[in-house]
């Protein structure tokens, strides 16, 4: 009894796979070269902000994001001065955006010094478009009325050089969760993982090479 064997793929499906692969990739080196320099948004963001400032560049220890004035435990209903500090070796550019941030707590509520400089965007805090020219911002602090629980900060901030897109733009974030006076577990600091643009055009350029040997092999 003959042994069925399998027919070798026609020249025109060999040239079909293989023009399909060459569209693919052009596809993803195309995405990949778009993706960085995706446009800032100078009057702030709101939830999509709340894992990074993805829009801005990307995340490095060049850029520290800081909040001054948190206490170690805090009473109930207290006022506390707190001031969110952006500090980065990216220059500052004058009369031109320079730094924004993404603000969320989930315990009491706050008050910007400046109500012209910060707004409420899907539960957090940002920047308005009059407050991106600054690295500084201040603003009060009240603790919830219970202070037998915890509350969780998470400050994004953005280092800004002023050329009205994403590039060389620097950010960083700041966490911590700090216990209530009569609070009495275990304080658990959070951990974020942050997905950045720039991790996400590594994995377009390594699914482009593999399209690319995909191409070759097939040729």
């Amino acid at each position: 009894m003959a042994k069925s064997q399998m027919a070798p793929p026609s020249a025109h499906h060999v040239r079909y796979v293989r023009l399909n692969a060459l569209h693919v990739l052009l596809v993803l080196l195309l995405f990949s070269l778009w993706a960085p320099p995706i446009q800032s948004i100078p009057t702030g963001i709101g939830s999509s902000a709340n894992d990074g400032c993805l829009c801005h560049g990307s995340q490095s220890n060049q850029t520290t994001t800081s909040l001054i004035g948190l206490p170690d435990t805090y009473e109930s209903n207290q006022s506390y001065a707190i001031t969110l500090a952006i500090d980065s070796t990216v220059e500052q550019t004058e009369n031109a955006a320079q730094g924004g941030f993404r603000l969320r707590i989930d315990q009491g509520s706050i008050v910007f010094e400046n109500q012209s400089h910060a707004q409420i965007l899907d539960d957090g805090w940002t920047h308005t478009l009059a407050g991106n020219q600054q690295r500084i911002w201040n603003f009060t602090w009240i603790s919830p009325l219970d202070n037998q629980t915890t509350t969780t900060f998470t400050a994004h901030g953005n280092a800004v050089n002023g050329n009205e897109n994403s590039m060389g733009d620097v950010w960083n974030s700041f966490q911590l969760t700090i216990p209530g006076a009569a609070y009495t577990g275990e304080v658990v600091q959070p951990e974020v993982v942050i997905f950045e643009y720039s991790n996400f055009t590594v994995i377009l350029i390594g699914l482009s090479v593999m399209f690319l040997l995909l191409y070759f092999a097939v040729r």
